[in-house]
């Protein structure tokens, strides 16, 4: 008799880890009024408002805080391998967790398009910015996973890497759903979320 295989899948995708954050909110900021005064300068020059030694202070600063920008950035972005299996999940990242150590998981299902949220013409269509998502897995011993990412790409990921790590959250709901209410009908979001898109172990 055939012995049943172990259940594995493997995710790959890139998160922002949410480091540097107020480091590359500053440097944001301060590229966009110095690109703005070199971009003037150049366009207006010659002109008495903006006279061209303006040059030696504006675009020396744009290209220090362009380059910390996209240092920090890079820093920021994460790559995740996930393998997911019967008993729980190993991520390259954040280690091994088993599906009985996990107490509480969040997902922003109010925000994401695939369960009725704003659609990405909405954003295209406004000045509104796109959000980044944060799930959240904690487990008993008080360890908190955080993946950041944007439905519909960014900076830290691609919109198939969403769909990736995506696919990893409904592969492990199902599992938790198979574990501790198979007979109980489905909650409102990936069979164990409640409206909020919260879980939590019963005791």
């Amino acid at each position: 008799m055939l012995s049943k295989r172990p259940f594995m899948n493997t995710y790959r995708f890139h998160f922002n880890n949410n480091k540097k954050t107020r480091a590359i909110l500053f440097w944001f900021f301060t590229a966009l009024p110095t690109i703005a005064l070199t971009a003037i300068i150049l366009v207006l020059h010659p002109d008495p408002l903006f006279p061209a030694w303006l040059l030696l202070i504006s675009l020396p600063l744009m290209l220090v805080a362009i380059y910390k920008l996209l240092k920090l950035a890079s820093k920021a972005r994460s790559a995740e391998i996930i393998s997911l299996g019967d008993e729980g999940f190993t991520s390259s990242y954040f280690g091994s967790v088993l599906l009985s150590e996990i107490h509480t998981i969040q997902v922003p299902v109010k925000q994401i398009g695939l369960f009725g949220g704003r659609q990405r013409d909405y954003y295209k269509n406004t000045d509104v910015d796109i959000p980044y998502l944060k799930f959240s897995i904690t487990t008993l011993d008080g360890k908190i996973l955080n993946w950041i990412l944007n439905e519909w790409g960014g900076l830290y990921n691609s919109e198939e890497e969403f769909s990736i790590f995506f696919n990893f959250l409904t592969a492990l709901t199902d599992q938790l759903y198979q574990l501790y209410y198979s007979n109980e009908p489905y909650n409102s979001y990936l069979k164990i979320l409640n409206e909020n898109g919260f879980w939590e172990k019963r005791d």
